[in-house]
């Protein structure tokens, strides 16, 4: 990989990550651009240069995310147990509560539930979990269902364990739909 290739992505990552450390401790209309990038470490110019708004950086963080969870989920073995997939990712959102609490929150949970049916209907296209391809009304079924737990469970401070709140969702997905 090219050099400034390299250093591209690492400086979106950065701004991602400033975001995210930023929401730990700010509700998101607090924040600004300039608090990103003194956060990142990095001059407004390279913010602009990759993001418009911070709602973009929001968006991508939420993307990168997807991305990874469609990745893990896509190579799930049939063998393997889905609550136990459903258990690590949740683990996973649970290790940064305050940022996606906020972002639940704040008015950007439509977003993040977009990023939601996202990935159900990649998963979906992806003939791995589910038994056959979704329909749209099962997908946002599907996807509003997960979104709805897993804020319930972030509005709750996440009292269950993540094996709790997979256990949830597996036992609401509709059963003809997984493999």
């Amino acid at each position: 990989m090219r050099k400034s290739r390299q250093d591209s992505l690492y400086s979106q990552q950065y701004i991602r990550e400033a975001l995210d450390h930023l929401l730990e401790e700010n509700d998101l209309e607090d924040i600004t651009i300039t608090d990103i990038c003194k956060k990142a470490g990095v001059a407004r110019v390279t913010f602009y240069k990759y993001y418009h708004t911070i709602y973009d950086v929001m968006s991508a963080s939420v993307e990168v995310y997807v991305k990874s969870a469609i990745e893990q989920l896509s190579n799930i073995n049939p063998q393997e147990n889905i609550q136990d997939m459903l258990t690590d990712m949740i683990a996973g959102l649970a290790e940064s509560p305050m940022s996606l609490k906020r972002q639940i929150n704040s008015n950007t949970h439509g977003m993040v539930l977009d990023y939601f049916i996202y990935a159900i209907d990649r998963l979906s296209q992806a003939d791995t979990v589910f038994s056959k391809k979704l329909t749209q009304a099962e997908v946002l079924f599907i996807a509003g269902g997960i979104f709805s737990i897993i804020t319930y469970w972030f509005k709750n401070d996440l009292h269950e364990p993540p094996e709790s709140i997979a256990a949830m969702i597996t036992d609401v997905l509709p059963s003809a739909a997984i493999k």
